[in-house]
């Protein structure tokens, strides 16, 4: 069936037909809304209001591949090449990952945590992504020197966009925090947060082509055989490089809660305190040096 006319209502009603073997009909019409925000500031209201008004042959266009892109199970965030996070607008591509629900909480958390704290907070961002935690984090505890490291030099250049686009001073910094001769040249902080790679390659049959086909692997997985490999290397540079009574926060792998206590309290950490998410899953960690 060919679409009948450039008429809001008409290309509304072909792609959302297009795209309902795929998808369930909220999120038919959450891809469409989006879309048409995005390439043409309609917003919900405006698509009510002018289902007459026809867009253009290049905007149809638009619509088109992006429908496209959908059905091959192309995340709407990398589409549209944005995506909110806290309230804030991030700029994501392939180099980064999405910023989830859950990594909102864990921000959350911290800023509960230091909520009334009033000194300079020096804060560390292992494995930065996007820069949504450590922008985050700036944009509501603005008295905080924070500092953000990833290995990707791609990662860093998505994150420097995101500080600059929403006014936040973040120091970025080029670092592997699995090579050990690259912890000297870092100092002390009041809290090192991370949310390292956690799903184990056994793990990816249950996950989404949209995640499997386009998000970064090396910012997902691990080995089953070594599955805290990060946890490991950042607790033990956190024991080193946290001031006394100094905070670590993890994001979580919900299966692997009971190991990583086990591994925190190894390494001398205390008041260790494990967060369920929305869904009732251990996502979250906050412990003392």
């Amino acid at each position: 069936m060919e679409i009948r006319s450039n008429r809001i209502k008409d290309v509304i009603d072909y792609y959302s037909r297009e795209l309902n073997d795929h998808f369930t009909e909220k999120e038919c019409k959450s891809f469409l809304q989006i879309l048409f925000e995005h390439y043409f500031k309609f917003s919900k209201i405006d698509i009510i209001l002018n289902p007459e008004k026809t867009i253009s042959e290049s905007g149809l266009l638009k619509i088109h591949f992006a429908v496209k892109n959908l059905i091959n199970h192309k995340p709407i965030q990398y589409i549209t090449g944005k995506t909110n996070f806290f309230g804030f607008d991030f700029v994501v591509n392939p180099s980064v990952l999405i910023p989830r629900p859950e990594t909102e909480e864990l921000v959350q958390f911290i800023l509960e945590v230091i909520k009334g704290k009033n000194h300079v907070l020096k804060i560390l961002d292992i494995g930065t992504g996007s820069g949504c935690i450590a922008i985050t984090l700036k944009k509501l505890h603005s008295n905080s020197e924070i500092s953000a490291i990833d290995f990707s030099t791609n990662a860093l250049e998505v994150a420097k966009l995101n500080a600059t686009k929403n006014e936040a001073e973040i120091d970025f910094v080029l670092s592997d925090i699995l090579n050990f001769n690259s912890w000297e040249s870092f100092g002390k902080y009041d809290i090192i947060v991370s949310n390292p790679p956690y799903i184990r390659e056994s793990e990816k049959t249950m996950m989404k082509k949209n995640v499997l086909d386009f998000e970064p692997k090396e910012a997902l997985f691990v080995s089953d055989e070594n599955p805290l490999i990060f946890y490991d290397k950042i607790t033990k540079f956190a024991k080193s490089h946290l001031n006394k009574d100094g905070l670590l926060f993890f994001e979580i792998n919900e299966e692997l809660s009971i190991p990583i206590i086990g591994l925190l309290k190894k390494e001398g950490f205390k008041e260790i305190i494990i967060r369920k998410d929305i869904n009732q899953k251990e996502r979250m960690v906050k412990c003392v040096f």
